[in-house]
């Protein structure tokens, strides 16, 4: 297998296992990005794992919904003791709005609104909230810039500003701002670019983009032969990274998945 290190050779990957030569990187693309939000269904590995707190007053005792949130795996009121942490339970929206269900939260719209102690939609304190997060989409860049005399070889960046500097001497096709080029090298001067981003779905588990991405592919192509082979490959890979990584409890049994069907 060739290396898929970043978003064009992923790209080249797809096509050469779909063994198509006609496909756009457009379409490509779309592969990619609906292969990702299958994976980030089923996956459940501590690369997705982020802690977060948030600062919750009485007046509206609710959390904005983080972005890419997947699944939480436990939300609790952060106490002085850490013993004394309190771990919330979640409750359906029926439930919270006609019982009083202590130190509980739902989901409602865009927020996980919260109860205190009794029961009432007044808490109040820092909460923490442990839960599976979906990566920035393969082909993000950084927002933070990375100078020209810092570039690297073999990594691909977008010109964020051109400055004095030959970004043509160093891989790009032109000086131009919003150009993307795979670095040869180190540039001299005052210009400015956003380095690719590598997920760990891309830069550690390729293999499993990889296969997502082209079973979508066959469902666009209409051959359902290669689009069951591809499933039952991503199945394969999904099932030994949960089973690996996160859930013990999984050994020796299987996963139910999306990647079960031929059809996704």
């Amino acid at each position: 297998m060739a290396t898929i290190k970043d978003q064009v050779t992923l790209r080249t990957g797809v096509a050469d296992w779909l063994n198509r030569s006609d496909l756009t990187d457009s379409q490509i693309d779309d592969f990619i990005t609906i292969g990702e939000a299958r994976l980030y269904e089923d996956l459940r590995v501590p690369p997705l794992e982020v802690v977060q707190s948030f600062s919750v007053t009485s007046s509206n005792s609710s959390i904005i919904i983080p972005a890419g949130l997947i699944e939480i795996i436990e939300l609790k009121l952060d106490e002085t003791d850490k013993d004394d942490d309190i771990v919330l339970s979640r409750i359906d929206s029926k439930t919270f709005s006609n019982q009083k269900v202590a130190h509980a939260y739902t989901r409602q719209a865009g927020n996980f609104l919260l109860t205190d102690k009794n029961g009432e939609q007044e808490a109040a304190g820092t909460f923490v909230m442990t839960y599976y997060k979906a990566e920035d989409p393969i082909g993000t860049y950084a927002t933070a810039t990375t100078a020209s005399t810092a570039i690297v070889a073999g990594k691909y960046y977008k010109i964020a500003s051109a400055g004095n500097t030959s970004f043509t001497g160093i891989g790009a096709a032109n000086n131009n701002v919003g150009t993307i080029f795979l670095a040869t090298g180190a540039g001299s001067g005052t210009g400015t670019a956003y380095i690719e981003l590598i997920p760990w779905i891309l830069g550690t588990e390729f293999e499993t983009i990889l296969y997502a991405s082209c079973a979508v592919g066959a469902t666009f192509l209409g051959d359902v032969e290669m689009e069951q082979k591809f499933n039952e490959l991503t199945l394969r890979k999904v099932n030994a990274l949960n089973q690996k990584e996160v859930r013990a409890s999984l050994k020796g049994s299987s996963f139910a998945s999306r990647f079960d069907s031929p059809l996704l």
